[in-house]
């Protein structure tokens, strides 16, 4: 299913980005491409694993592994540091 988001946050060293979507935030490890403050992404953001994502900033595929779905701001917080 494909979910809009906007990048909120990350963490450059690791690579981890936190995504707000509709229904919360998604935690993706950064794979191959690139993600900044503010992009627009689209993609399947509601499942676990593997996606290619959509900058529809930069309208560039960006791979990522989806590590949390529907997350409280306090927990993707969490874990874009704990990687």
């Amino acid at each position: 299913m494909k979910i809009n988001g906007v990048v909120s946050g990350g963490n450059q060293r690791t690579g981890r980005w936190a995504i707000r979507t509709e229904n919360g935030f998604a935690v993706v490890d950064l794979m191959q491409g690139e993600l900044h403050f503010r992009d627009a992404v689209t993609g399947d953001l509601d499942s676990y694993g593997p996606v290619v994502l959509i900058n529809r900033t930069t309208e560039e595929p960006v791979e990522v592994c989806v590590e949390a779905i529907h997350a409280s701001l306090d927990a993707a917080r969490a874990l874009i540091q704990s990687r």
